[in-house]
């Protein structure tokens, strides 16, 4: 079953990637008219080539609402055709929406395998800024974070009327090597190319404004002034050129620091695990792998062992199993009614034992909790493995919580984990963490070359927990539980002793054997059912196979596992200032 289901999903997975690579598009020509009008409005065409390799139905156009102060005269063209401004998503058609930062406009079409040039145009009023003598129009006609980059940029700005070259200025903030800029009487004209999708391209204008009608065109900024946005921009000049040389020398810096920082942090961690994390020696013991168990160690507490010192859901259902094994409590197979998405034939239902209460107190502490716990559900009628953990999620989160602290309590005392190497795992993630804040600040200020820094660094992080040891004792214990954890998964190649059965179930639960694994231990019971697991009362009938026994008690097995782990789990769960910021995508 659960071959089949990764199979499905990773076809899935497969032909939803194949679909998503097989549609693709770009936009590689963009050509923008700008025309001032003497009554200051400010009129764009947007001419948008784009080309698709698939099947695509729509795109959008959408600008950030600040920089003016209405939109009006929209229109979406193609050639001589027009669409029709509605909302019915029908193709030929487009609508105008807006966000709490953006007006968007979206039209719809039908393309496939081909190349096609949408084109938008859309009246901006109060979009410029006025002075005593000049008029500012300061736009960002890409923004950076577009879906796409540009192969090609064309920008064309119209003046009101012709007039001298030399009293037009122009300022752009695309990076030289990108553009070239013209100023004629009467226009202006910007060509780009290759501009990546994180560039932003804004151009700042200044022209007179005996070029507007001085009536409708009124004063809103009277500081402005050519000399202050010469000034501004001569200013911004020089911090722009210290910046490139600042990046130029951190650039510089970026491999010999970065391969310092990958140096330094591999050898911190070499020289600390040395230090603190240097296993002991157990070539005195044993490896060879075995189905004798090696002592009567909890279930949890040698889970616990074998699974990097945590406690799951697994040790949880051991200890529940070896209380029953031990006369707490009885567990008993019942059919179930399968409902319309589920397959389960049975159900498990757990129930108190006549022992005396005193007993209680002879069991280690964390087992008393486990078993008042328990107790206290089938009192209150949620005794089935579905429904034990269920319930208030603040409840049982909390008792698990402190049920594993308490199991935590146990498991040190046994000693088996070296305290002293805790420095070692400490001080790796201190210097490590070190090393990861100045690899980041390389990878800000310096080239790409910076994330192997980062990369090294920060697996060098996660590693600290590696340093961690074992002490004599508990790597010695860990070596025989691990030969004997290896012998349950390759039961099949070895004799089992079925007195023992019960004893290898519930430890197979504990440290981790999958179902199949635990499906091949429990055939080897030859349908023994009764006398094997006398703590499990099965359906009559159920028993009648070693694999019918096998998938029963592993099916509890697994669902006891997932029951309390999932139980546990979280929920989940103005002047100088730009306005516009452009941006397309298609689907």
């Amino acid at each position: 079953m659960w071959k089949k289901l990764i199979i499905a999903t990773t076809l899935l997975f497969v032909t939803g990637l194949s679909v998503s690579l097989a549609n693709d598009y770009s936009i590689p020509d963009i050509r923008i008219e700008v025309k001032m009008m003497e009554d200051g409005t400010v009129r764009f065409t947007e001419h948008l080539t784009y080309r698709f390799e698939g099947s695509f139905s729509w795109a959008d156009h959408r600008f950030p609402r600040e920089g003016f102060s209405e939109v009006t005269n929209i229109r979406v063209f193609e050639g001589d055709t027009d669409y029709i401004n509605t909302d019915t998503e029908e193709t030929g058609t487009f609508s105008v929406s807006q966000s709490n930062r953006f007006l968007i406009i979206k039209w719809h079409y039908s393309a496939i395998d081909t190349t096609r040039k949408f084109s938008i145009s859309y009246d901006l009023e109060g979009a410029l800024t006025t002075g005593e003598k000049w008029v500012e129009f300061y736009w960002s006609y890409l923004s950076s974070g577009r879906n796409k980059s540009t192969d090609n940029l064309e920008i064309d700005i119209s003046l009101p009327s012709e007039v001298s070259a030399d009293s037009v200025y122009a300022w752009s903030r695309v990076p030289e090597h990108l553009y070239s800029m013209t100023i004629e009487p009467g226009s202006i004209s910007f060509r780009g190319e290759n501009i990546s999708r994180n560039q932003a391209v804004s151009i700042r204008t200044l022209v007179p404004r005996s070029l507007f009608d001085e009536d409708r065109v009124v004063v809103n900024e009277p500081r402005l002034t050519l000399e202050r946005v010469t000034e501004e921009e001569e200013k911004l000049l020089i911090e722009q050129q210290l910046r490139a040389e600042r990046d130029e020398f951190y650039a510089s810096l970026t491999i010999p620091v970065t391969s310092a920082i990958i140096a330094i942090s591999i050898g911190i961690f070499v020289f600390l695990y040395r230090k603190y994390g240097q296993r002991h020696s157990t070539k005195t013991i044993s490896d060879r792998e075995t189905v004798v168990l090696p002592d009567r160690t909890p279930p949890a507490i040698i889970g616990r062992l074998m699974t990097s010192s945590t406690t799951t859901g697994s040790h949880l259902t051991a200890t529940i199993f070896d209380l029953a094994r031990r006369g707490w409590f009885k567990i008993h197979e019942e059919e179930k009614k399968g409902g319309f998405l589920s397959s389960a034939s049975s159900q498990f239902r757990i129930s108190k034992t006549e022992r005396e209460p005193e007993e209680i107190n002879r069991l280690p502490e964390w087992e008393q909790k486990l078993i008042r716990f328990v107790n206290g559900r089938i009192e209150m009628g949620s005794d089935t493995f579905e429904k034990l953990f269920s319930g208030s999620s603040t409840e049982v989160t909390n008792w698990y919580s402190d049920w594993k602290k308490k199991v935590k309590e146990e498991f040190d005392s046994m000693n088996w984990i070296d305290t002293e190497s805790n420095k070692g795992v400490t001080l790796n993630i201190v210097f490590q963490l070190i090393l990861v804040s100045l690899s980041v600040l390389m990878l800000i200020y310096g080239t790409m070359f910076a994330l192997a820094g980062l990369t090294f660094t920060s697996l060098m992080m996660a590693a600290s927990f590696a340093i961690q040891r074992r002490t004599k004792e508990g790597q010695e214990t860990h070596r025989r539980w691990l030969a004997y954890r290896n012998g349950l998964r390759n039961a099949d190649k070895r004799t089992i002793n079925m007195d023992m059965l019960g004893m290898h179930f519930i430890y197979a639960t504990a440290l981790g054997l999958s179902q199949s694994q635990i499906n091949t231990l429990i055939e080897k019971s030859a349908g023994n059912a009764a006398s094997i697991f006398p703590w499990i009362v099965l359906i009559p009938g159920s028993t009648t196979s070693p694999a019918a026994v096998a998938s029963t008690i592993s099916t509890l097995s697994a669902s006891g596992t997932t029951s309390f782990s999932g139980s546990v789990s979280g929920g989940g769960a103005s002047m100088g200032a730009a306005g516009g910021g452009a941006s397309s995508g298609a689907g």
